[in-house]
């Protein structure tokens, strides 16, 4: 059993490696998990010369918890599992927090997290010897709400451990209990059984666990996808001067020169009003190819993307059986969208970008 097991879910960085019957675990406390997790981890894997293609799984804490945390976290494990080919091990983080009772408890065990703005995260579980079962799902309250949930469904026989998340506001201690932090033991622990029990799933189909409006959709909000002219050419060329590490932007004289060929079409998504990304494609014969993807920085791994290209999609029904598009094979990010939007990989043009990265073709039937 080989396993790279990171959590981010919380205030801390934490990352642990299961390597046979060794154990090596680090943390990070009060940690901007962008900053910190791949220099903690590049000291992990050059100090114990650790190499991730060794790895049987990858195990990822996917929430409730910090939006941010969530994503970063999930995103590194998701690019690791596309590019090694590997299976990823998802713990809710109700589950590993309540894992913090699993010598003491003679009741059954309710995790519960500060989820701000008066609510919180609960889920109660019971002990099965060295692991956790759910006893019902996990669930966001107000607070009052979850204190009338235990009063009619435990009557107080009920074992409570809370974490507080870092919120800036209410912080319920005083009727709850000291908030705990994640332990890394309990992290190591559960890794393995769920290894044990085949607890599998990828990097297509793993999603984080959000269980209230994240403050990404709040800024989100109405979306739509409306076709372009030449005379949103501001708002275009904003979005293409961003400097993408994985793009080649267009410049003023590709966009107009775009819009001269009668096949082709560009779709701006606003976002609550505002223009925030842009999608354009070449329609011939009944099939679509498409060429450019834009997000503006201020609103990715918020969803805006799915949103686009799924309206996109609803858009290109009327009159296309068949859609393309290229990526760059260490793009692991857009790679997943596509594979969850139901592309599939259909070729690779080797070393295309001329930096060992490959261009890879996908398509989907309509």
């Amino acid at each position: 059993m080989k396993l790279l097991a990171l959590n981010t879910a919380g205030k801390d960085t934490q990352i642990a490696f299961v390597l046979e019957e060794r154990e090596i675990v680090k943390s990070a406390g009060f940690s901007r998990h962008s900053e910190t997790l791949f220099p903690l981890l590049n000291e992990l894997k050059e100090e114990n010369n650790i190499n991730l293609s060794d790895l049987d799984a990858l195990v990822c804490v996917i929430g409730p918890g910090s939006f941010t945390g969530i994503r970063i976290g999930m995103s590194v494990v998701k690019g690791f599992a596309l590019a090694l080919n590997k299976p990823i091990i998802a713990i809710n983080s109700l589950e590993l927090l309540a894992y913090n009772r699993i010598d003491s408890a003679k009741n059954p065990i309710c995790a519960v997290i500060n989820a701000g703005a008066g609510l919180v995260y609960h889920q109660t579980f019971v002990k099965n010897g060295a692991r956790l079962e759910q006893i019902v799902a996990p669930r966001v309250d107000k607070f009052e709400h979850f204190v009338g949930y235990l009063k009619a469904n435990y009557n107080g026989e009920v074992d409570i451990i809370y974490n507080h998340n870092g919120e800036k506001g209410t912080n319920f201690a005083d009727s709850l209990g000291e908030s705990e932090e994640y332990k890394l033991d309990s992290l190591v622990a559960i890794s393995k059984y769920k290894f044990e029990a085949k607890e599998f799933t990828d990097a297509v189909n793993a999603s984080p666990l959000y269980l209230r409006v994240s403050q990404a959709e709040q800024m989100i909000g109405d979306f739509e996808l409306k076709r372009a002219s030449l005379e949103d050419i501001n708002d275009i060329l904003t979005l293409e001067s961003q400097g993408d590490e994985w793009d080649l932007s267009w410049n003023e004289t590709a966009v107009r020169q775009s819009f001269d060929n009668p096949n082709y079409r560009c779709f701006l998504g606003r976002a609550n009003g505002e223009v925030k990304a842009l999608v354009a494609v070449m329609l011939v014969a009944g099939e679509a190819e498409i060429l450019r993807v834009v997000v503006h920085r201020s609103v990715r791994l918020m969803g805006v993307a799915t949103k686009m290209l799924n309206a996109l999609i609803e858009e290109l029904r009327v009159n296309c059986k068949t859609i393309f598009l290229e990526v760059n094979s260490l793009n692991f990010p857009a790679y997943s969208l596509y594979k969850k939007l139901g592309f599939s990989e259909v070729g690779r043009r080797a070393d295309y970008y001329k930096k060992g990265e490959d261009a890879v073709l996908m398509r989907r039937d309509l």
